[in-house]
């Protein structure tokens, strides 16, 4: 069932606050404010990230070309949606629960819920009055406005998320790396899980964001694209998190 509320009565009007709290999934959410970012890259920077992957991977040049990119001011999950949220979300609508939810290594309140599909994460969102992130918005809230190639700066350092190098092996709670967030305050922008995206990729393929625990370096960059095998049932690597968008409310 569909929930509503109203983000700009609940504001209550004047300057956006840096965070509010989404009052039904209880998630804390982190201002985006309006203006333009640059969205993508340039051939030289594929270049340079050929010569970082030492190989020429023809799914980053789906990040080509470079461009401002105008977004009005939203709010976006600080976190992926955790296994305790949309376990919530499962037992008020009798949603199809996703395997390894309560499974010891995978499924921990407070790691990202994984092995949901584009439709259970609507669903989710949904409910809670949410929605799933354009590619833009996602990408604004990963990057900030300097064109940075991963979340905390341009620089990758691997104790700064859950990538391959990190060695983890598999999801990690939310908010465990504090020095590799976003210049918004977004946690695992960068590894952790790649995250689902309203849009289309290759072949009107549904896109994700923001790499995994299995993902080198070069995919877990916030510009880079791609597409589950399984867009329905997701993957153990696969999540999301919503945004809030806020009509008419002041810069």
């Amino acid at each position: 069932m569909e929930q509503r509320w109203d983000i700009n009565a609940m504001l209550g009007g004047g300057p956006l606050p840096a965070t509010v709290i989404a009052p039904i999934d209880g998630a804390e959410m982190v201002l985006v404010p309006e203006g333009e970012f640059i969205m993508g890259i340039t051939p030289e920077e594929l270049r340079q990230i050929f010569i970082l992957d030492q190989k020429q991977n023809p799914i980053f040049a789906t990040e080509v070309p470079a461009r401002k990119f105008y977004l009005e001011a939203y709010y976006i999950d600080r976190y992926p949606v955790t296994n305790y949220q949309y376990r919530q979300f499962i037992e008020k609508t009798g949603h199809r629960a996703p395997i390894f939810l309560n499974h010891p290594t995978w499924g921990q309140p407070m790691q990202p819920v994984i092995f949901v599909g584009w439709d259970d994460a609507r669903a989710y969102a949904n409910w809670a009055g949410k929605a799933l992130p354009t590619e833009a918005q996602w990408e604004k809230a990963g990057r900030g406005t300097d064109g940075r190639w991963w979340a905390w700066g341009n620089e990758f350092l691997p104790n700064r998320c859950n990538s391959r190098e990190h060695g983890l092996q598999h999801t990690s709670e939310i908010g465990l790396f504090d020095n590799g967030v976003s210049s918004y305050g977004c946690y695992d922008m960068s590894g952790n899980v790649w995250e689902m995206c309203e849009g289309q990729w290759l072949e009107d393929h549904l896109p994700m964001r923001g790499g995994c625990f299995l993902g080198s370096a070069t995919f877990v960059r916030v510009t880079c694209r791609w597409t589950p095998e399984d867009p329905i049932n997701g993957a153990h690597w696969l999540g999301f998190r919503c945004v809030k968008e806020i009509a008419g409310a002041p810069s």
